[in-house]
C-alpha cells in the first residue's frame, strides 16, 4: 500500500497539475484571447471559415471605411490632378458627397466575401457593377494577401500596428499595409484603422499610369507600323487601278491579289498582335474599338476582294459601309486615346 508521504506527494503532484491546467486557461482566456497577436489569428480564421460575427468582433469596420475613404481619395486626387487647389477643392467636395453611396456599397461587397467567400460578381446583369466599380477603382478584388509581419504594442498608449503584405495584381507589385489596433471597452483587441492608405492610392494610381502608358506605347506602335503596310499596299492598288480599267478582268485579278494577300492579310495581322497586348482596366473601351475596327476593315477587305469577281454591285456597297463604319470608329478611338493621354500623363507636367 501506499505510504502516507506518497500520498502526500501524489496529492500534491494532483494539485499542481490542477493549478497548472488553471493557469493555462486563465492566461489563455483572460490573457491571450486579449492580445493583438490573438485578434490578427481571430481575423484570419473569420475570412477562412466565412464567419462574419467573428471578422466584426475583431475588426471596427465603419471606421476602417470611415477613415480609410478620406486617406484613399485624397491620395488619388493628388496623384491624378498633381494638388492642383481648384481641381482639388471641387473634387473634395464631390468626393464627400459620394462617401455615404461607397461606403455602404463596400459595407455590402465585405458581407458579400465573408458570407460567400467571394467578392459580388463583376457582370453587370447580375446586378454587380456599381459594386464593381467601386472594388476596381480602390483595386481590392486584385488584392491577395501575403503575411503578417513586424507586429510592435505600445502597451503605455494601447495601441498596436502590424505590417499586413499583400500582392496587388494590376501593379504587380506587393503592398504593406499598416494595420492598427487598439483595445475595445471589452478588452478585445480590434483593427480600427489602416493608416497608410494614402499612399496605397498613390502606389496604385502610379502602377496604373505606367501600365497605361506601356499600352499605349505598344499598340500605338503596331498601329503605326500596319498604317504604313496599309498605306503602301493601297498605293500599288491604285497604280493598278489607274493603269488599267475596272472592265478588265486583269486588272481586277491583280486588284483582287492586293486586296486579298497585302491589305486583307496585314488587317488581320494587326488584328492578333493587338488582342495578345495586356490591356489595362482603364483601356478596355479602347480595345474593343480598335478590334472592332480591325474586323470592319478585314469585312472591307474581304467584300472589296469578292466584288473583284462577282462584279455584283450590293457587294461593293456592303463593303463600303463597313469601311464607313470603321472611319466613324476611328474618330472615336483618336479621341479616347487622346483623353488617356490626358488624363495619366498631363497632370505629371
Amino acid at each position: 500500500m501506499m505510504g502516507h508521504a506518497m500520498k502526500i506527494k501524489a496529492a500534491c503532484a494532483a494539485l499542481l497539475c490542477v493549478l497548472l491546467v488553471l493557469a493555462g486557461l486563465f492566461w489563455y482566456f483572460r490573457v491571450y484571447t486579449k492580445t493583438p497577436e490573438y485578434a490578427l489569428r481571430s481575423i484570419e480564421r473569420a475570412f477562412e471559415t466565412r464567419d462574419e460575427t467573428l471578422f466584426l468582433r475583431y475588426v471596427r469596420l465603419d471606421d476602417v471605411l470611415d477613415m480609410g475613404y478620406d486617406d484613399f481619395m485624397a491620395g488619388t486626387m493628388d496623384t491624378e490632378f498633381g494638388g492642383a487647389h481648384d481641381t482639388s477643392a471641387a473634387l473634395a467636395d464631390f468626393s464627400k458627397m459620394l462617401k455615404p453611396a461607397f461606403i455602404k456599397m463596400l459595407n455590402d461587397a465585405v458581407h458579400t466575401y465573408l458570407t460567400e467567400g467571394d467578392w459580388p460578381p463583376a457582370d453587370a446583369a447580375k446586378d454587380g457593377s456599381d459594386a464593381e466599380n467601386i472594388l476596381s477603382r480602390i483595386g481590392l478584388r486584385d488584392l491577395s494577401f501575403r503575411e503578417t509581419t513586424n507586429l510592435t504594442v505600445d502597451q503605455a498608449a494601447r495601441t498596436a500596428v502590424v505590417d499586413v503584405v499583400a500582392h496587388q495584381d494590376e501593379a504587380d507589385a506587393d503592398f504593406t499595409f499598416q494595420v492598427c489596433l487598439a483595445p475595445s471597452d471589452d478588452g478585445d483587441w480590434q483593427v480600427v484603422s489602416i493608416r497608410n492608405l494614402y499612399d496605397y492610392a498613390a502606389f496604385l494610381g502610379n502602377a496604373r499610369r505606367l501600365r497605361v502608358q506601356q499600352y499605349l506605347e505598344e499598340t500605338d506602335a503596331i498601329i503605326r507600323r500596319h498604317d504604313q503596310s496599309v498605306s503602301a499596299a493601297q498605293m500599288r492598288l491604285y497604280r493598278v487601278l489607274g493603269a488599267g480599267a475596272l472592265g478588265n478582268q486583269t486588272t481586277r485579278d491583280m486588284a483582287r491579289q492586293i486586296m486579298e494577300q497585302d491589305v486583307l492579310a496585314d488587317w488581320q495581322e494587326r488584328r492578333e498582335e493587338l488582342s495578345a497586348v495586356s490591356v489595362p482596366r482603364t483601356m478596355q473601351s479602347l480595345q474593343q474599338l480598335r478590334i472592332k475596327i480591325c474586323d470592319l476593315h478585314i469585312a472591307y477587305a474581304e467584300g472589296y476582294a469578292a466584288w473583284m469577281t462577282d462584279k455584283n454591285a450590293a457587294t461593293i456597297r456592303s463593303a463600303e459601309t463597313n469601311l464607313r463604319q470603321a472611319d466613324v470608329l476611328e474618330g472615336e478611338a483618336t479621341f479616347l486615346a487622346q483623353r488617356a493621354r490626358r488624363l495619366f500623363f498631363d497632370a505629371e507636367e
